[in-house]
């Protein structure tokens, strides 16, 4: 059972749904997977391939699709359940060699079969379609069992090569029983000959979907008798980090009387959250609505980067009706960002500002910041951006409180009065030019609203206007003038010479494949900005009107830690004025004078000179209660100081070789022993992990002690060169 979390009923508003009716067919899911050997041997095929697994993919929308490639490696270019807006770019992915002829068909189908298993269950339908030229240089004999052994599971093998005959006569020797057929030069063809011999889906689906049927006198509709609504549990904007509640009310639409008992509503897994299944256990009659309240359990383990990837943008869900097995209704909630943004609340008022050259994006990627905050589905437009990128559109620095634009407007969307708890300022500014002034000034509050690029007066300092967090808006057509280089980190030095961690966000990068993406993270152009703070952006165009979950993902995943760094300087910046003060005998703060950190201890020392004298105390009053007061200080700044949140950011090493596996963040706090952070690590990456198999160490190898404290490696640090995050490897141990 889940603890019922308080809902306002008043002021809930529907999330969007879409329903639509698939006949002559049974409630499964196909999945296609699309094996491709990518050896020289089949370079010729490059274009045909791409535009074979275009059509497939526009044919049947509802499908899930995965493609793996394969010549001396085996790489998953396109996932199961990923998005199918992504596969464009996935098909970048796709590259084959000049020269290799290796082809490791049989490691091909081992991770076909495991990504397949993988999401199972015995509704499913299997369809692996195999471009080959027909030779395997591993063996493939007991993958190819393995894949046999799924129910409901066709493949389908196109034969690649010159001599069409020998390589199709060579393709069968490696499937044998199956279906092959000559690879030809029409995809359209191609398709329908795999149609033909069984591989399609059985499914031909109408209704209020996407607007993307397929065409043809087949695909006849049914009208769903039920009618669906789907609330958010709660108006309140809560961590996308969280399990989902939804209200969900069934009734019976206008045309029928009746829902009977025994009809299901599935609300199927993804890789963010888990299933959950409705069961109406009687009969529902026309005016007497159903309600019950879902919960969509978070799949924990994720790591930071891929958890913002797999957010879903909808909730698949289908319905059977007990007394009709021919038809399955198939629909989707669409989820909306504004509703998952508890991760940006804080109790600090922040303010983040952009830099960057002209044109880069700076404005536009704040306006996708405003986004965020906008439950409706048409964008908005609060900060002028450049179009052209010839003149400075941005000639002030215009400072924009969320709080104010969400003030001026006249209807506040329910889940926008739970923002109260998200004091965000964003800091808008002119692209570089040589006359800028120091981005100290900015950080210190001194360039206040309204100031012009033409005469930036540095003024008194205002909190306010004190920008916290500095994120460099960077172009990829910047990457190759090292002039524009050289400013840009010019000014990403002036940020951490003052403590402050710089954030970059990368843009224009459409036309980049995923490892040019991952090449470009991995030297963001010698920038100072580490790996973790650095971001890859697509922000919306000038075309694009309505919203784009999978760029909100982006923002919010930038934004919030943005947010997180804010925090972490905030808390120090309070730390250093609570060490500033001392507290006197009426219980007033006062300013310290040249007291040293360890000053009990000084006097002690200087005084007590032989066992056979007398402790003697240079301060007035009585040395137990000055004792007893310096120490209750020392205890109330150092439970103070544990009490911080910071950054710990952690490579996973798997093998001797020190391959890095993969590397993510998380919040510790100092007062943690190693052996709890461990845990927690851990547990996040895989709990059925034996912990005990595993070490935490520096980054040069020393193992820490795991009874020791993260205290203990911040206090290692001078005050001044307090680290807002700590490098750490989790290591697996060598067994001898």
């Amino acid at each position: 059972m889940y603890k019922e979390i308080p809902k306002n009923n008043n002021q809930r508003q529907a999330l969007k749904t879409e329903l639509k009716t698939c006949t002559n067919t049974d409630s499964s899911v196909v999945y296609y997977s699309i094996l491709i050997e990518t050896s020289s041997r089949m370079s010729a095929y490059n274009v045909i391939i791409k535009t074979f697994i275009t059509q497939l993919q526009k044919i049947n929308r509802d499908c899930q699709l995965q493609i793996i490639t394969f010549d001396e490696t085996v790489n998953t270019v396109f996932e199961f359940e990923t998005e199918p807006i992504l596969l464009k770019d996935s098909l970048k992915e796709i590259k084959f060699s000049k020269d290799n002829e290796e082809a490791n068909f049989g490691q091909a189908l081992q991770v076909c079969y495991a990504n397949i298993e993988s999401c199972w269950s015995s509704d499913n339908i299997s369809k692996i379609i195999i471009f080959s030229s027909g030779k395997s240089t591993d063996e493939s004999g007991d993958e190819l069992v393995d894949i046999l052994s799924l129910d409901n599971n066709t493949i389908f093998g196109f034969a690649c090569g010159a001599n069409s005959d020998e390589v199709v006569k060579d393709l069968q020797y490696l499937l044998p029983g199956h279906k092959i057929a000559p690879l030809g030069k029409n995809p359209s063809k191609e398709i329908k000959t795999l149609m033909n011999s069984g591989g399609e889906s059985n499914n031909s689906c109408g209704g209020s979907g996407s607007g993307d049927d397929d065409d043809g006198a087949n695909n006849s509709s049914t009208n769903c008798p039920v009618n669906i609504e789907v609330y958010p549990h709660t108006t309140e904007t809560r961590s996308i980090k969280e399990d989902l509640f939804l209200d969900v009310i069934i009734k019976p639409d206008g045309n029928t009387t009746t829902i009977p008992a025994g009809t299901k509503i599935k609300f199927l897994s993804s890789k963010y959250y888990s299933a959950y299944t409705i069961q109406l256990k009687d009969d529902l009659i026309f005016g007497e609505p159903y309600e019950e309240t879902i919960r969509l359990e978070f799949k924990k383990g994720q790591l930071e980067k891929t958890q913002f990837e797999h957010f879903p943008s909808k909730i698949n869900f289908t319905i059977e009706l007990s007394n009709d097995r021919d038809n399955v209704h198939q629909g989707y909630v669409f989820l909306n960002i504004s509703y998952f943004l508890g991760e940006l609340k804080s109790k600090y008022s922040i303010n983040i500002g952009v830099e960057g050259n002209i044109g880069n994006g700076k404005s536009t990627l704040l306006n996708g910041f405003i986004n965020l905050f906008n439950p409706t589905d048409e964008l908005v437009e609060y900060f002028i951006a450049n179009r052209s990128n010839d003149d400075h559109v941005t000639t002030s620095f215009n400072n924009t409180s969320l709080k104010e634009i969400l003030s001026s407007k006249q209807d506040i969307h329910p889940v926008q009065e739970s923002f109260h708890d998200i004091d965000i300022s964003l800091s808008d500014n002119w692209g570089f030019i040589d006359t800028d002034v120091s981005l100290r000034y900015k950080a210190e509050g001194r360039i206040h609203h309204g100031v012009s690029k033409n005469n930036c007066i540095v003024q008194q300092p205002l909190d306010r206007y004190r920008v916290d967090c500095f994120i460099f808006v960077v172009s990829i057509r910047s990457f190759g003038d090292k002039d524009s280089m050289a400013k840009i980190e010019k000014k990403i030095r002036e940020v951490i010479d003052m403590g402050i961690t710089p954030l970059l966000a990368i843009t224009f990068v459409d036309a980049l494949s995923k490892n040019q993406f991952q090449e470009l993270i991995r030297t963001r152009g010698e920038l100072s900005v580490q790996e973790s703070n650095t971001f890859i952006i697509n922000n919306y165009t000038e075309k694009e009107t309505h919203r784009d979950i999978s760029k909100d993902i982006q923002y919010l995943r930038l934004l919030t830690k943005a947010v997180q760094l804010c925090k972490i300087l905030k808390e120090k910046q309070a730390m250093n004025k609570l060490k500033a003060l001392s507290i006197d005998e009426n219980n007033n703060p006062t300013p310290v004078k040249n007291q040293q950190p360890s000053s009990f201890f000084g006097e002690c020392s200087s005084t007590f000179t032989s066992p056979n004298k007398s402790f003697q105390s240079p301060m007035t009053g009585s040395p137990m209660q000055t004792r007893q007061s310096e120490t209750q200080q020392q205890q109330q700044q150092q439970q103070q100081q544990i009490s911080l949140p910071i950054n710990v950011t952690v490579d996973v090493v798997p093998d001797a070789q020190g391959t890095i596996l993969t590397s993510f963040e998380i919040e510790a706090n100092l007062n943690e022993t190693i052996s709890e952070l461990k845990n927690r690590l851990i547990n996040e990456i895989d709990s059925n992990i034996n912990s005990n198999d595993w070490s935490l160490t520096k980054e040069n190898g020393t193992i820490l002690f795991e009874s020791a404290k993260l205290l203990l490696l911040s206090s290692s640090f001078k005050p001044s060169e307090q680290p807002d995050s700590i490098k750490l490897v989790l290591k697996k141990k060598l067994r001898l």
